[in-house]
C-alpha cells in the first residue's frame, strides 16, 4: 500500500512538472535582410505608415456615405411621438409599468385586483345540518 502512494505521488509531481515546462521554440526564419542604412529604415516605416492611414480613410469615407444614405432614407419618416403631451403620456405609462413591474407595491396592486374581483362571486349555500332530510342524505352518501 505504501509503494502504491508513493508511486502515485511521484506521478503526479512528474505530471505538475511536465506541464510546466516551456514549449519547444520553433526555430526563427531567417530575418529579411535588414535595411543598410537610416534613411531606407525611414523610408520603409514611411511607407508603412502611409499605407495604414490611407486605408484607414478609404474606411471612414465608406462609413460616412454609408451612413449619410441611411439617414436620407429615414429623414422623410413621420415621428413616433409628435407633440409633447402624447411624449409625456408615454413616459407615465413607461414609468408606471416599470414601477409595478417587480415591486411590492405592484404585488399589492395584484393582489387587490384579485381581491376585487373574487370578491362578487357568489357564495356556496351551506347545507342545514340540523334539518333531518340532510342529515338522511348525510347517511345516506357514506353507507356503501
Amino acid at each position: 500500500m505504501n509503494k502504491l502512494l508513493i508511486a502515485l505521488i511521484a506521478g503526479t509531481f512528474a505530471s505538475v512538472a511536465a506541464a510546466q515546462t516551456a514549449a519547444p521554440v520553433a526555430p526563427a526564419a531567417p530575418a529579411a535582410a535588414a535595411p543598410a542604412t537610416k534613411a531606407e529604415v525611414r523610408k520603409e516605416k514611411q511607407a508603412t505608415v502611409e499605407s495604414t492611414t490611407k486605408a484607414a480613410t478609404q474606411q471612414e469615407v465608406v462609413k460616412d456615405a454609408a451612413g449619410a444614405k441611411a439617414a436620407a432614407a429615414t429623414k422623410s419618416t413621420p415621428k413616433a411621438l409628435a407633440d409633447k403631451g402624447s411624449k409625456q403620456k408615454a413616459v407615465a405609462s413607461t414609468t408606471e409599468a416599470a414601477a409595478m413591474a417587480n415591486t411590492t407595491a405592484g404585488d399589492a396592486a395584484k393582489a387587490k385586483a384579485n381581491v376585487a374581483a373574487t370578491k362578487n362571486d357568489p357564495k356556496a349555500v351551506k347545507p342545514d345540518m340540523k334539518s333531518k332530510e340532510v342529515q338522511k342524505a348525510m347517511q345516506k352518501a357514506a353507507t356503501p
